[in-house]
């Protein structure tokens, strides 16, 4: 989620809280963990970018070891955020609890510059989403005093949509198998033959692919991979074109309040009218 900082902005009230801290370069990474801290319903204070001045630098310091447990993302990015380490040793002067959540197995404390207590500073290597959770709420700083209301951050909208989406591909995939089986001694006869393809998104794919010119039996039937720019308002074109074995589908067709993974959706045919 890309823009989560505007939506779930830091606790600023006076009831004990957690504070998150994260380099600027792993904002993207760290949202999994900030997921997990406003579903349990923790209060959660973190820095949204750099300091700019002196004296946020002193309030950021201030706020810091002010929480009652500081959660580390720590990165080679942690590491060389100047920002980031300061809060975290001031969290350390004051003797605050410190959790280090490890998300690619390397113990860089040293390189934060945690020195003195490293034996007592305990090092999580991330796992499942359960685990990571059972790792703060047992920490020695975690209290239920950090608690507010559950948010509800709707992590599951993805998988839904997502979910949707393919119960649409199962039956495409089901309309391409039935065409292609019915269709493509005919196609094989008429090679040279125009095909007329309704849907624009579908039609503009085809022929940006092609190169432009007018769409053939022979061009459908020779075509394995379709990138479109959007969801199509209809699949039933791609009941011409038997051989299609692939959809590449950009993640801005897919967006809906929640952002997706950057690239492409690659989608598998089996069966197709080549079978």
């Amino acid at each position: 989620m890309g823009n989560w900082m505007k939506q779930y902005p830091p606790y600023e009230g006076d009831e004990p809280y957690l504070y998150f801290a994260f380099a600027e370069g792993d904002r993207a990474r760290a949202w999994k963990i900030m997921r997990i801290l406003l579903e349990r319903g923790c209060r959660v204070w973190y820095c949204q970018g750099p300091a700019g001045s002196a004296q946020n630098v002193l309030r950021r310091q201030e706020k810091a070891a002010g929480a009652a447990l500081t959660i580390l993302y720590l990165t080679d990015n942690a590491c060389g955020d100047k920002d980031t380490k300061s809060n975290v040793l001031v969290n350390q002067k004051y003797s605050r609890q410190i959790l280090c959540l490890d998300p690619d197995h390397a113990d860089r404390r040293l390189s934060m510059g945690l020195h003195e207590n490293i034996p007592h500073i305990p090092l999580y290597r991330m796992k499942s989403s359960a685990d990571i959770e059972n790792a703060v709420i047992h920490s020695d700083g975690f209290s239920q005093e950090v608690l507010g209301d559950p948010v509800n951050t709707g992590s599951d909208g993805v998988l839904r949509r997502l979910t949707a989406l393919f119960a649409v591909l199962a039956a495409v995939t089901f309309l391409i198998a039935f065409a292609g089986i019915r269709y493509l001694p005919r196609q094989k006869e008429l090679p040279r033959d125009e095909v007329t393809i309704r849907d624009p998104v579908i039609l503009g794919a085809v022929r940006e692919q092609a190169g432009g010119g007018v769409i053939t039996q022979e061009l459908v039937m020779g075509t394995t991979v379709l990138r479109l720019d959007d969801l199509p308002q209809s699949w039933d074109d791609l009941s011409v074109f038997p051989s299609l074995k692939r959809l590449l589908i950009p993640q801005q067709c897919l967006l809906g309040e929640e952002a997706l993974p950057e690239g492409d959706y690659v989608i598998e045919l089996t069966g197709g009218g080549m079978e």
